[in-house]
């Protein structure tokens, strides 16, 4: 009993990829011509990736775009709405890094 609280069970689980998650914090409707900050989480099997290596962009750029920090969205003169693409880069994950697709809107 005492072996399985110390973790001992992690060392007969099948080796595999563990789950990974992607998660947007900020607003998703964006006024025009404003700038807004943002941060991505991301956890893999439950633990919290610290500084993980993160590629964004913006699926249309007339509605907005990320700024060269890539921690703001910023809203451009057109309204509607675009799609933010966030990718988790990963040496282990080459194929198929996990991926968020986050909507966002622009108004006036």
């Amino acid at each position: 009993m005492a072996a399985l609280a110390c973790g001992l069970a992690d060392v007969f689980r099948p080796a595999g990829p563990e789950s990974v998650t992607i998660i947007y914090v900020g607003d998703t409707v964006l006024h025009r011509d404003s700038t807004v900050p943002f941060s991505v989480l991301v956890a893999a099997g439950g633990t919290t990736i610290d500084r993980p290596h993160l590629t964004m962009w913006s699926s249309d750029t007339s509605v907005f775009d990320l700024n060269t920090g890539r921690d703001s969205l910023t809203a451009k003169a057109g309204i509607g709405t675009a799609t933010l693409m966030i990718r988790l880069q990963s040496s282990i994950l080459t194929d198929s890094a996990p991926t968020l697709a986050q909507s966002i809107k622009v108004r006036p």
